[in-house]
């Protein structure tokens, strides 16, 4: 999204990806990654036949892109492109393979990543105040109202 949208597309919805991890955390709304997998209900979606994707909990499918970009994010900035070609690569033959990659289990790699969101948390305090009180309200209209709050904001 970074590359070809603006911060107000989804998943950022107006903050950044680290902002909203970070209200997730504090409102204990965050899925931890081992739990989104290949399939489309642990996003929040499901096959609408068709090869359409339908969204039966938006909450959940926010959660998780905002979360996975964020991952993906700190996975490219520490390790490189070259070896996000080469997870793709060997995704292909073998289910997370993570370890074989990065030398770490994904439980390694999300505990150095959230370590490294949370370093930044200091001057994060009022976006993730913001965020975390949009979840709290509404969960699966927290983008779409954070969206609003930063148009209003822009000059």
């Amino acid at each position: 999204e970074t590359q070809v949208g603006s911060s107000l597309t989804f998943p950022m919805c107006g903050f950044g990806c680290d902002d909203w991890v970070l209200a997730l955390l504090k409102t204990k709304s965050y899925i931890p990654l081992n739990e989104l997998g290949p399939d489309h209900e642990s996003w929040g979606m499901k096959d609408g036949g068709g090869g359409r994707l339908m969204v039966f909990d938006r909450a959940r499918q926010h959660r998780a892109y905002a979360e996975t970009a964020s991952f993906g994010n700190y996975v490219y900035r520490t390790y490189g492109v070259q070896k996000i070609k080469r997870l793709q690569r060997l995704s292909q033959e073998k289910e997370r393979p993570w370890q074989d990659v990065f030398g770490a289990s994904l439980q390694e790699l999300e505990a150095n990543w959230l370590k490294a969101v949370r370093a930044s948390e200091k001057d994060r305090e009022k976006e993730v105040a913001t965020i975390a009180k949009l979840l709290e309200q509404d969960p699966g209209g927290a983008c779409a109202e954070a969206q609003q709050l930063a148009k209003n904001r822009r000059p």
